[in-house]
C-alpha cells in the first residue's frame, strides 16, 4: 500500500490496459477506469477506487443508481491483495479494490465473458466466445431481457460449482414459498411495477432482500449484475423492445465488454436504482425459469 492510498495512481498505458483486462473485469467499472473517469488510487499492484467518485459516476445525469454501485463497491470489494497474494487485507475506508477476480463478488456461474477463474486475482481476460454465447440472442440487434435471464440460467447450470436456493428464490419472488411449482415472479412484478408511495416502499423492501441474497445465491447474484447494465442503458433516448420487452444493444455490449468504453451520450440520461429493482426482478423471473426447465432437461 502506498503512503497515501487515496491519492490518484500514476499509471503507465500498459498499467492501466493490464487493469482494465485482468483486474476491473466489469463492463462499467472497467470502462470507466479505461477512459479516465474514474481515478485509480494507491499504486498499480494493488488498484483501489474511491467509494464517492464510483456514486458520482452512477448518478451522472440524475438518478441515484450510484447508491446501487456503491452497495457492490463496499460489499463485494471490501478487501484489497494481503501478503498471502489474496484479497484478505480490509481496504481503507472511503476506498474500494479493482481487484475484482477473487472478490466476493466473483462467483461461479458466471458469464465467462471477462473473467476466468473466480477465485483467482488478476484472471481477467476477454473470451469472444463466450460474448458470442450472449450476442447470438439478439434480433437486430437487441437482446431482450428474457433471453438475458436465459443467458443467465445457462451460465448456472454450466458450472457444477454453482450455489442456486430455488426455495429462496421463490420466496423472493412470490412471498410463499408453497408456490414452488408455480409461476415465479407473477405476485412480485404486480408490487414492482406500481407507483406512488406503496411501489417505493416495495421497492426498498425488495432491493434489502436482493442485495442480503446475492452473496448467497449464484442465480441472484448474476441477475443483479446484468440488471445495473440494463438501468444504467434503460433511459437513453434511443433505447428499443423486442416485443414489449426492455432491450439492451449489440452496439453498447460490445463497446462496454470488447472496447472498454461506455456508450456516446451516457451523461446526458437518468439513471436510478428503483430500474435495478425493476430489471433484477424480472431477470431473476426469466433466470429462474430458465433455470429449472434446464435442470429437469438434464
Amino acid at each position: 500500500m502506498s503512503d497515501d492510498p487515496h491519492r490518484p495512481a500514476e499509471l503507465t498505458g500498459d498499467e492501466r490496459t493490464r487493469l482494465v483486462e485482468r483486474q476491473a473485469t466489469c463492463p462499467f467499472i472497467g470502462s470507466a477506469v479505461a477512459q479516465g473517469k474514474l481515478p485509480v488510487r494507491n499504486h498499480a499492484n494493488d488498484p483501489l477506487a474511491s467509494i464517492e467518485d464510483v456514486r458520482r459516476l452512477g448518478n451522472t445525469g440524475g438518478g441515484d443508481l450510484g447508491e446501487v454501485l456503491v452497495l457492490f463497491a463496499s460489499g463485494n470489494h471490501a478487501f484489497m491483495l494481503g501478503v498471502s497474494g489474496k484479497l484478505d487485507t480490509p481496504v481503507p475506508s472511503g476506498l474500494f479494490s479493482l481487484e475484482l477476480p477473487g472478490s466476493q463478488g466473483s462467483h461461479p456461474g458466471h458469464s465467462g465473458i471477462l473473467q476466468g477463474d473466480p477465485l483467482t486475482p488478476g484472471s481477467g481476460r476477454l473470451s469472444q466466445a463466450d460474448f458470442a454465447r450472449l450476442t447470438s440472442r439478439a434480433r437486430d440487434g437487441w437482446i431482450a431481457r428474457s433471453d438475458v435471464g436465459r443467458f443467465i440460467a445457462e451460465n448456472l447450470v454450466r458450472d457444477p460449482k454453482s450455489k442456486v436456493d430455488e426455495k429462496h428464490i421463490v420466496g423472493l419472488l412470490t412471498g410463499d414459498a408453497a408456490e414452488l411449482l408455480g409461476t415465479a415472479g407473477s405476485a412480485l412484478k404486480d408490487r414492482v411495477f406500481r407507483s406512488g408511495d406503496e411501489a417505493r416502499t416495495t421497492h426498498r423492501d425488495i432491493e434489502t432482500r436482493i442485495t442480503k441474497l446475492m452473496g448467497e445465491d449464484n442465480l441472484v447474484g448474476s441477475s443483479g449484475e446484468f440488471g445495473l447494465l440494463f438501468a444504467f442503458l434503460d433511459n437513453r433516448p434511443d433505447a428499443q423492445k423486442v416485443g414489449d420487452e426492455p432491450a439492451v444493444s449489440v452496439t453498447d455490449l460490445t463497446a462496454m465488454f470488447v472496447d472498454k468504453r461506455l456508450p456516446d451520450g451516457w451523461e446526458t440520461w437518468k439513471k436510478s436504482r428503483s430500474d435495478w429493482v425493476r430489471h433484477t426482478v424480472g431477470l431473476l423471473t426469466s433466470a429462474f425459469q430458465e433455470y429449472r426447465r434446464l435442470k429437469r432437461a438434464n
